[in-house]
């Protein structure tokens, strides 16, 4: 099956929706580990959001309330959580562009749609 001329060209820096086993990291990443998806890679403006007081405040705020009373192990925080929003927004872009090359989504526009999953919360206050 011929390669699509639309689609990203190989080496292009788009991370593969299930990485290949020895692939090597881009150093400009920064990687964090997730109990859920496991090493998770982060563009270095997502970092950079991060690194903010306004996301950091994130890590003090219960997902799930008080519901950890009841179930202990749901004690995670909306710091975690948009991590791993931020991770699924990515891999769905991914999937998109994989699947519908037509599309032309660009590395921009895969960006973007990882800072909404990222911020989706920051206006949570409790």
């Amino acid at each position: 099956v011929a390669a699509s001329s639309n689609q990203p060209p190989p080496g292009d820096g788009l991370p593969e929706i299930i990485p290949k086993k020895k692939q090597k990291k881009n150093p400009e990443t920064k990687t964090f580990r997730d109990p859920i998806y496991g090493d998770i890679e982060l563009h270095p403006l997502l970092v950079a959001i991060i690194n903010t007081p306004e996301f950091e405040r994130l890590r003090h705020i219960k997902q799930l309330g008080g519901k950890c009373y009841v179930y202990p192990a749901a004690s995670h925080s909306r710091f975690e959580h948009s991590i791993g929003v931020c991770h699924l927004a990515g891999q769905l872009i991914r999937h998109l562009i994989n699947e519908q090359p037509e599309l032309n989504i660009t590395i921009k526009e895969i960006l973007i749609v990882e800072i909404a999953g990222l911020c989706h919360d920051l206006g949570v206050s409790t």
